[in-house]
């Protein structure tokens, strides 16, 4: 389980991001004519190219915002090579704890900046699948989702855009 500094820096990232984009970048922005939807509009495209941006954006500081992986990896593959089983486990249990304190930190790290390009693009992912059926979504929860959605990244999406591909059509 990562550590208390960990777990607060991650929900210290996506707040600042978030609130920046509320309170800032909104109120900049907010006035602005919200982006004509085409018919043929994909929200899982979008919000695939907004994730897919952040984690590229983001790729070159991860070392610095969590532990650095490479000794624990180094120290397994030596263990794993040299056959000593108790290595092995020490250093992939080491492993494990510095990706995932990492994991957290990027993660909000992510969604803050997701809630930040959104609210920059006046693009939503709310006001995105709803607006054609003439609902409205409140701004600060439409970002919050677009931001904790984005802010997870490429994986989830592409995880749930091939579901809904293979999903068997209802029964009628």
């Amino acid at each position: 389980m990562p550590n208390f500094s960990t777990i607060a820096a991650g929900f210290a990232f996506l707040l600042s991001g978030y609130l920046l984009a509320v309170l800032v970048v909104h109120q900049a922005w907010g006035d602005a004519a919200q982006p004509q939807i085409a018919t043929s509009f994909n929200a899982f495209a979008l919000l695939f190219v907004m994730a897919l941006a952040i984690e590229r954006f983001i790729q070159p500081f991860a070392p610095a915002l969590g532990p650095d992986s490479a000794v624990p990896a180094a120290a397994l593959q030596n263990a794993q090579a040299a056959g000593d089983q108790t290595g092995a486990n020490a250093a992939s249990v080491a492993l494990n704890k510095a990706r995932n304190r990492t994991a957290i930190v990027t993660w909000g790290l992510a969604t803050g900046l997701a809630c930040l390009l959104a609210a920059g693009t006046n693009i939503t992912l709310l006001h995105a699948i709803t607006d054609r059926q003439g609902r409205q979504v409140a701004f600060w929860l439409d970002l919050l989702v677009t931001g904790l959605v984005v802010g997870a990244g490429t994986k989830p999406l592409n995880d749930l855009w091939t579901r809904l591909q293979n999903k068997p059509p209802a029964a009628t």
